[in-house]
C-alpha cells in the first residue's frame, strides 16, 4: 500500500489513503501523518477496520495516548479510549448533543492534549452527525491588529466548568472526574512547537476568566472573539462514513459536534486523546 495525502479544504481537512493503521508503520510514514495532521489540521485516515485496541494502537502513531477527564465513559479494556454516544443521556435522562459547541478538549489540564481521535462505530441511518473542524491558526492570522493587540498576553484560567459560561458539557453532570479541580493557566494565543505559528487557543465553557478580568466580562470576550474568529471557510466538515479515522491537531483547532442528526438514532463513536505539552 501507497499513502497518499490529498487536501480537501484550503483551510483545513486532508484525506490519507493507502495505510492500513492496524499494521506497524515505519518511521517515514508516521511523519507523513504527523506532518499532515499538522499542516491541515485534521486528517482523516479512510478504510480503517478497527476495534477499541487496534484504535489505540493506530492513534499511538501520533503520540503516546492519554485518558479523558471523565470516568463513566471509558472502554472497559482500554482506559485511555471511551465513547462518544447519544445513548449517553443528560442529566434528566433524556437523549442529548453532545459537545455542540466550539470547543479545544481538556484545557484543564496543565499538559492538555496534541491530538483528538475518533473513529466511528454506528452512524444516524438517515445521515447527519457531522463533526467540524476549524483552524484557529488561520483565524488568529486574520484578526484585525486591535483585537490581536487585545488578546496577546492573554492567560485564561481554566476548570472543569467556567462559571459564567453558558456552555456546559453533559458529562460534567454524568460522571466521575479523574482529576481534581484545580485552576491551569494557559495562553489565550498559543504557539505551536512544530512550526512556531500562533492560533486562539481556549474552550470556552472551561474558561472561568481571563487573569485580571471577572467571569462575565471573560465570557463577552470570548464570544466576540469566536463570532470574529469562526468562519465557514476556515472549517472542515466531516460528513462521516464507517471507517473513518479523524484526527485533528488541538494545538491550533477548534471542533463541535453537529446537531444535525435524529436522537432517536444512534451517533457512538471511540475517542482518543494523544499527550501534550505545556502551552506557552
Amino acid at each position: 500500500m501507497t499513502l497518499k495525502i490529498t487536501p480537501l479544504g484550503d483551510f483545513a481537512g486532508a484525506e490519507a489513503t493507502g495505510v492500513d493503521l492496524r499494521e506497524p508503520q515505519d518511521a517515514e510514514t508516521r511523519q507523513r501523518l504527523i506532518d499532515a495532521a499538522v499542516e491541515h489540521v485534521a486528517l482523516v485516515v479512510r478504510d480503517q477496520t478497527l476495534d477499541a485496541n487496534s484504535f489505540a494502537k493506530a492513534v499511538a502513531v501520533f503520540g503516546e495516548t492519554m485518558p479523558p477527564n471523565f470516568t463513566a465513559f471509558s472502554h472497559e479494556s482500554e482506559k485511555d479510549v471511551s465513547f462518544v454516544s447519544n445513548t449517553f443521556p443528560g442529566k434528566t435522562g433524556e437523549r442529548v448533543y453532545h459537545s455542540n459547541y466550539w470547543h479545544t478538549d481538556h484545557t484543564n489540564r496543565k499538559e492538555p492534549p496534541n491530538f483528538t481521535a475518533l473513529y466511528a462505530l454506528e452512524l444516524p441511518e438517515s445521515g447527519g452527525g457531522d463533526t467540524g473542524i476549524v483552524n484557529m491558526r488561520a483565524a488568529y492570522d486574520r484578526l484585525p491588529d486591535a483585537m490581536k493587540a487585545r488578546i496577546d498576553g492573554l492567560q485564561t484560567v481554566n476548570v472543569f466548568q467556567g462559571s459564567a459560561s453558558k456552555r456546559k458539557s453533559h458529562r460534567y453532570d454524568t460522571s466521575k472526574r479523574r482529576i481534581d479541580d484545580v485552576p491551569v493557566i494557559h495562553p489565550l494565543v498559543r504557539t505551536h512547537p512544530a512550526n512556531g505559528t500562533k492560533a486562539i487557543y481556549m474552550h470556552q465553557g472551561k474558561v472561568e476568566n481571563f487573569v485580571g478580568m471577572s467571569p462575565e466580562e471573560s465570557q463577552d470576550l470570548v464570544l466576540e472573539l469566536l463570532d470574529m474568529a469562526i468562519q465557514p471557510e476556515l472549517i472542515y466538515r466531516h460528513e462521516w462514513r464507517l471507517g473513518d479515522l479523524l484526527i485533528w491537531d488541538d494545538r491550533a483547532t477548534m471542533h463541535k459536534a453537529f446537531a444535525n442528526y435524529d436522537l432517536t438514532e444512534t451517533r457512538t463513536l471511540l475517542r482518543t486523546l494523544v499527550k501534550g505539552d505545556k502551552p506557552y
